[in-house]
């Protein structure tokens, strides 16, 4: 309602009414608070679309739809709803029908659901009033509900408006009556209105001329009132409810209401809007903030994905920089104290192994011989001296047992021996020749016995087959009997499988690493097991160099040392560089996350920043957050600004005066090598910079 004065007032010889409004909202809000609200109709024929809309309206509001225009035309009649959400997908000219129905149903709030790529003419439609607000399909919950919350308001404002327009002309019984009376001729006369769109989309090419803004209806002799309220700005209101999700912590989640989604909301109807993005940016430091907590508590997985959650919305912070470096020294930390754990772990093993070779515990008993200890050893520590030493001395006493086993006509137990000293990565001419003579064997046996039972429990599949041999009569393979040995060509299939599922070498015990291991044992001499060992040794390196570049060296180490145990004698060279550019990135990437503070640093010349004159005038003070290469010459090179408060304001000052300063060459281990420092600057009105 509306507190009208009304006041005679005479001017030269004339008299005039002025009337005087304030505006008065208590009725609008009963109007919310009591639940008398408007229908929403919605026109689209997106049914994920109608669901969210009715999620998201007032309580209290009903929801109503139409699949298109000719329903829109009843529904209005009927309903008279008092916001229409409208789909661009269900309607040819959205334009032309919001100025259509505005201009015959002032109090109609329109607002527009449309894609990203409208976003555009969208906008430019709610900045000339045509819509009240736009959505941007798919709906989000948060965006949705603000949207609607201000559109039923918008239209109990407009209608409180035309009821305090309407007391000029008419009172009472008689008004109410000539208001509906109104309002049910619009209708009727709408069918009309929504037949010329349909004309005029259907026969015009040419974008439709927009009738001009209609004004609400006056009564005669009345002033259009001042005060009426305007369209609330959606921007303004979206950036409000992202501050009240920031002010509860409401970071990220929950989605759809959170600080972030709604400024990204703000930014998406204006993205001009420096609010908005100072917003987002606010979010991201807040982020980086739990991130920082989490390293001091020593929670490294934590911080980094923390970490990474903030990159996803910002890569451009400088404080990302700045934890990285922070991320990768709290590794090394770990590392460094889980090196010693480690090393004193293959010491223990080194010596297991010594003392099973030395009582002839090679291959036997299962986790308690040599090999076991030696395999453990170097997956702790692929490059260890040590190890490697003693895996040579593990293969040369297995190719030694497997020689002897061979001369005394024992083929499955030098079988077994030279499948271990190939496990262990022994490539020796030696063992060559002992597997050589095993094959020999093998076939001799084979074709004296007529092909079974005098071989080893499973020949190879080249071996000549003797004329009483039995073969099936298909190119299916035999179902084993019972008792007769394992299913080779299932065992074949199985690291068939593996390798095309991608599990290389996990998880442990069900690998194409372990498939592999048990094929060699059960069948050393089948064609497969080269092929196969060649497939898998090229795969697993493969993976180690994408660990590498992806600066995952710990597990690219992994990767590479299992390539060695499968291929080496396949892929030798190919490994032996893998390990050399593993050893290459690692330094590289030591020396670049290594950033000391310029404080440890000894300078020989320092130059002040020079205080902008502008912040001197205004009285503002700040700091600089930087980074810095001194090279080996001493001189500074690859100035980065990594934060600065305020922005944009002192950071030109303080890059020039840093790139002039000079320090003592930095020297470590003999030799002079370029270093990364950071250091801060403050600017305060009190020492001037």
């Amino acid at each position: 309602m509306a507190n009208a004065q009304h006041s005679r007032s005479t001017g030269h010889g004339h008299t005039q009414d002025e009337v005087n409004l304030e505006i008065d909202d208590s009725q609008s809000m009963r109007q919310l608070e009591e639940g008398h609200q408007p229908p929403i109709l919605v026109l689209s024929r997106d049914p994920n679309l109608v669901e969210t809309v009715k999620k998201a309206a007032p309580r209290g509001v009903p929801v109503a739809f139409a699949p298109d225009l000719d329903h829109v035309a009843e529904r209005l009649s009927t309903l008279k709803p008092g916001v229409l959400v409208a789909d661009t997908a269900s309607t040819s000219d959205v334009a032309s029908m919001a100025a259509q129905l505005t201009q015959h149903f002032p109090e109609l709030v329109v607002v527009v659901a449309g894609k990203r790529e409208e976003n555009a003419q969208l906008m430019q439609l709610t900045a000339t009033g045509r819509i009240f607000r736009f959505l941007l399909t798919p709906l989000s919950h948060g965006a949705t509900r603000l949207s609607l919350e201000a559109a039923v308001k918008q239209h109990l404002d407009l209608a409180a408006a035309g009821q305090r327009l309407s007391t000029g002309g008419a009172t009472g019984e008689g008004g109410s009556k000539n208001y509906v009376m109104t309002y049910g001729a619009l209708a009727a006369g709408l069918l009309v209105v929504i037949g010329g769109i349909w004309f005029g989309v259907s026969q015009f090419t040419a974008e439709p001329e927009v009738p001009p803004a209609v004004n609400l209806p006056t009564a005669p002799g009345a002033q259009q009132p001042s005060g009426v309220a305007e369209r609330p700005d959606p921007v303004k209101a979206e950036l409000a409810l992202a501050k009240e999700a920031f002010n509860q912590n409401k970071f990220l989640e929950p989605q759809g209401e959170s600080a972030l989604d709604l400024y990204r909301s703000a930014l998406a109807l204006d993205p001009n809007s420096q609010e908005a993005k100072d917003g987002i940016r606010s979010v991201v430091e807040k982020i980086l903030e739990r991130a920082e907590a989490a390293l001091l508590a020593e929670r490294l997985e934590e911080a980094i994905r923390t970490i990474e959650t903030a990159r996803d919305i910002d890569s451009t912070h400088p404080r990302l920089a700045f934890l990285d470096t922070q991320v990768a020294r709290e590794r090394e930390r770990l590392q460094l104290n889980q090196a010693q754990e480690v090393g004193n772990r293959v010491r223990q093993l080194v010596s297991a192994a010594n003392d099973r070779m030395a009582n002839g515990r090679l291959l036997t008993p299962r986790n308690g011989n040599a090999q076991d200890a030696l395999l453990e050893a170097r997956r702790l520590d692929p490059t260890n001296p040590v190890v490697l030493s003693t895996i040579r001395e593990l293969s040369n006493q297995l190719t030694e047992e497997a020689r002897k086993s061979l001369a005394a006509g024992n083929l499955d137990q030098a079988a077994t021996y030279i499948q271990g000293a190939r496990e262990m990565g022994s490539a020796g001419s030696a063992l060559a020749a002992v597997e050589r003579a095993l094959a020999e064997a093998t076939r001799t046996a084979s074709a004296s016995s007529g092909g079974a039972g005098a071989g080893p429990a499973v020949a190879p599949s080249s071996a000549p087959q003797s004329a009483g041999a039995r073969r099936p009569a298909t190119n299916t393979p035999a179902a084993p009997q019972a008792g007769s040995g394992p299913n080779i060509d299932g065992m074949v299939a199985e690291v068939r499988q593996r390798l095309g599922e991608g599990k290389l070498i996990d998880p442990p015990g069900a690998s194409a690493r372990d498939s592999l291991v048990a094929l060699r044992t059960a069948a050393p001499n089948r064609a497969e097991v080269e092929e196969l060992s060649r497939t898998l040794s090229t795969r697993l390196l493969d993976s180690g160099r994408q660990a590498m570049n992806a600066k995952a060296f710990d597990r690219s180490a992994q990767l590479i040392a299992a390539a060695r145990d499968v291929g080496a004698r396949y892929n030798g060279a190919a490994i032996t560089q893998a390990e050399n550019e593993l050893a290459a990135a690692r330094d590289a990437n030591s020396q670049q996350t290594n950033i000391v503070s310029a404080a440890s640093l000894k300078r020989v010349r320092m130059v002040s920043p020079v205080y902008p004159d502008a912040a001197r005038k205004r009285g503002i003070e700040g700091w600089v957050e930087l980074a810095f290469t001194v090279q080996t010459n001493g001189t500074v090179n690859d100035v980065e600004v990594r934060n600065a408060s305020p922005a944009d304001v002192f950071e030109d000052a303080a890059v020039r005066a840093v790139r002039q300063w000079r320090f003592e060459p930095v020297e470590k281990n003999g030799e002079v090598v370029e270093q990364r420092a950071m250091v801060r600057l403050k600017f305060s009105q009190q020492n001037g910079g």
